[in-house]
């Protein structure tokens, strides 16, 4: 009686964990804030020697003459906000710098970051696959190593390279919001019920 409770208690707990997790996938995980100057500095800077031509230096010159007049008056901030839906798509297209940046800093190396990207699609779909393990745990008990193995490498290195993430670059100001951390979140829950359903099942064992 006691150990079916136990199981329903753990199943719930890792159902739940599962909900947060997809439903989160959906929701903003970065928000980044730019401004005008701060752009029109960086294309400056990117376009280097190319400014010393006669049309190219105009333009440049017209720039900073437009990014100083908007410092006087107050610089105009350009927030956005992204889900983790969106990340992989704006990362291989390139379309948002936030996004880049957000990836750039969570996976520590940009070569292949296209395909690394991708991998942010794995996240619902893990958490599912570790509830549907917990289910099949109840009478084969090994499937729950997977779940913990699964749940543990996403929370813990999940946890650490957000512990870890450099929020601001000359360009781009990152905040890392509510619904990423529940992703990681949900993931250390479902790694801690994996051990504790682990220890009372050897506990069970040794006891009988």
């Amino acid at each position: 009686m006691f150990s079916s409770i136990k199981n329903f208690i753990f199943l719930l707990i890792v159902s739940a964990a599962t909900v947060i997790i997809v439903f989160s996938f959906f929701m903003p995980w970065v928000s980044a804030t730019t401004s005008i100057v701060r752009v029109s500095k960086q294309v400056t800077n990117a376009i280097g020697p190319l400014g010393e031509l006669p049309f190219v230096g105009e333009a440049i010159s017209g720039l900073k003459e437009g990014a100083d007049m908007i410092r006087g008056v107050g610089d105009i901030d350009i927030n956005t906000v992204i889900s983790g839906y969106n990340i992989p798509r704006m990362v291989n297209s390139k379309s948002s710098k936030a996004a880049l940046s957000f990836a750039r800093n969570f996976f520590k190396d940009t070569e292949g970051l296209g395909r690394k990207s991708l991998l942010v699609y794995l996240l619902p779909l893990l958490a599912i696959l570790c509830t549907w393990l917990a289910f099949i745990g109840i009478k084969y008990r090994p499937a729950v190593i997977s779940t913990l193995i699964i749940s543990g490498i996403i929370s813990l290195y999940g946890l650490y390279n957000l512990s870890t993430f450099n929020f601001s670059n000359e360009v781009v100001d990152i905040v890392i919001l509510k619904w990423l951390w529940y992703t990681m979140y949900g993931y250390l829950a479902i790694f801690i019920v994996s051990v504790l359903w682990i220890a009372g099942s050897l506990m069970g064992k040794h006891i009988k």
